[in-house]
């Protein structure tokens, strides 16, 4: 039989992690068995339910490659389907209508738990033909006696007992169907073979085998994963930091990354930590997934995908930048005044970086930000002095670095800047740093770091040959010059 799995979210909250795995895992299952990925959208939750958080599912799979192989089907849309169903079972005496009242309901489980039983619901319209539709709900005439058999893919055998499942509710006073009907109608109708979910949803499995036993349709196999907990070993949430998966988009990591970390999260390959998604689906297997609750280590998740960063090329991450900086909200970007202006612009200037004409220097600054950057939030921190007209200078490195051994060392620099326009190339600008540091009789370090702080405001950058050459592509050769005076009015006055 092929395989078709699915992944139902509700679009009451943005997509959180959680639900990503649980996609990843359904959609590696698929394509390491050429089988059928398929989405569902569980929205009959008319309260909860918002159109922003339906976009945000269908954003988050996109960007993370996870792409349905059939248009997704919306639960608000099938009540037609749902009533159909609900007819079939109230005609053949498999359903009944219940009037019963909050308060009568609310008493009945006061006094089960008082006598120390667990609340079930006791029958009382399970027999009765006077019950309206008007304002009643419809639940599914169990059976008590008896045992459903689970042979879970992940866990193992399970046997439940009849008794345990009192008669629950499958359609709402307002005609809409529960939970517990909607997902056992819908993968049926979409033919899944095998249910991939969260162990939070396995209680909820038995009153599901028995709805499928009433219809006479065959029961799915269950692969039931484990949760998902933050470092304290509680369910993670927000309290564990961001749970949304395109908050990590916004935080700078790759797709590739997400998905690398995530599948790790209950599934092992042997060692191997590294994966590309074409791995993923080669070696992926429901066999190879633990029981074990899976810890969220964002340390884990950070190291992760700078090693993603690093095995990039030049020309792949560049494109992942600038995608990432095209989706940042307008309170994410950095924002200087135009000049002559006191107007801010964005910075950085997509329309600039994207430039064909500009592209071998974009990338020259892309390259040189790679190697220390763990996620494209870094690699713009890291790039931000090339990208602006005005940079600040650390006030801790001015300190350290712009005093009176750095003068003579940064006049050389400036005076031969402006002897060279355009700079030569990154192995001759090398040279001169080197000879200078000779003929001054100091470590290469006592010129290279106050030229650093110089032009870029910081400590730290990439090689300063490298920094130089990038700088004058990218702000004019006249940026040179200029950052290298301003930083010589810096250093104090000998007294």
């Amino acid at each position: 039989m092929p395989v078709r799995v699915r992944c139902a979210p509700s679009p009451t909250g943005y997509l959180h992690i959680g639900v990503t795995r649980t996609a990843l895992f359904n959609f590696l299952h698929a394509r390491h068995n050429q089988g059928r990925f398929l989405l569902r959208i569980e929205d009959t939750d008319k309260e909860r339910s918002r159109e922003e958080y339906t976009r945000s599912i269908q954003e988050g799979f996109a960007w993370v490659g996870i792409h349905s192989d059939e248009p997704p089907i919306f639960q608000s849309q099938r009540q037609e389907y749902y009533q159909s169903l609900f007819n079939q079972l109230l005609s053949e005496g498999k359903a009944y209508r219940c009037d019963c009242s909050k308060e009568r309901l609310e008493e009945l489980r006061a006094s089960q738990s008082a006598r120390g039983l667990t609340p079930q619901y006791d029958g009382h319209c399970r027999e009765r033909t006077d019950v309206s539709p008007a304002g009643s709900v419809i639940r599914l005439k169990t059976p008590h006696e008896g045992t459903v058999a689970l042979q879970d893919s992940i866990y193992g055998e399970f046997t439940f007992n009849n008794a345990d499942c009192d008669d629950y509710v499958i359609a709402k006073s307002d005609g809409t169907p529960t939970y517990q009907f909607a997902v056992v109608a819908d993968d049926h109708a979409q033919g899944v073979t095998l249910v991939i979910r969260g162990n939070d949803l396995f209680p909820s499995t038995h009153r599901q085998i028995l709805l499928y036993q009433a219809f006479g349709w065959d029961v799915p196999g269950f692969a039931h994963l484990p949760m998902i907990l933050g470092a304290d070993k509680q369910k993670l949430s927000k309290r564990h930091g961001a749970t949304s998966l395109l908050a990590y988009r916004a935080m700078g990591y790759l797709p590739q990354a997400m998905c690398n970390y995530l599948v790790r999260l209950g599934w092992a390959y042997g060692d191997q930590e590294v994966f590309q998604m074409d791995e993923m689906i080669e070696k992926f297997t429901i066999d190879s997934i633990g029981k074990s609750p899976a810890v969220f280590n964002p340390d884990k998740l950070l190291w992760l995908n700078g090693e993603h960063i690093r095995l990039l090329g030049i020309s792949e991450l560049t494109e992942a930048w600038l995608d990432h900086l095209d989706h940042l909200d307008e309170d994410q970007v950095y924002l200087e005044a135009a000049p002559g202006t006191s107007q801010p612009v964005r910075v950085p200037d997509l329309a600039a970086l994207r430039n064909p004409s500009h592209r071998d220097w974009v990338e020259l600054l892309v390259g040189a930000c790679q190697g220390r950057s763990s996620t494209l939030v870094q690699l713009t921190d890291h790039a931000l002095p090339f990208l602006i007209r005005d940079i600040q200078y650390d006030a801790k490195a001015v300190a350290k670095v712009l005093n009176a051994e750095a003068r003579i060392p940064l006049t050389e620099i400036l005076g031969w800047v402006q002897k060279h326009n355009p700079l030569p190339d990154e192995n001759r600008i090398h040279e001169f740093l080197d000879n200078l540091a000779k003929s001054l009789d100091i470590g290469l370090g006592k010129v290279a770091q106050p030229v650093r702080v110089a032009v870029t405001g910081r400590t730290v950058s990439p090689p300063i040959n490298t920094t130089l050459l990038i700088l004058e592509k990218s702000q004019g050769h006249g940026i040179l010059a200029e950052r290298l005076q301003k930083a010589l009015l810096l250093i104090p006055k000998a007294e």
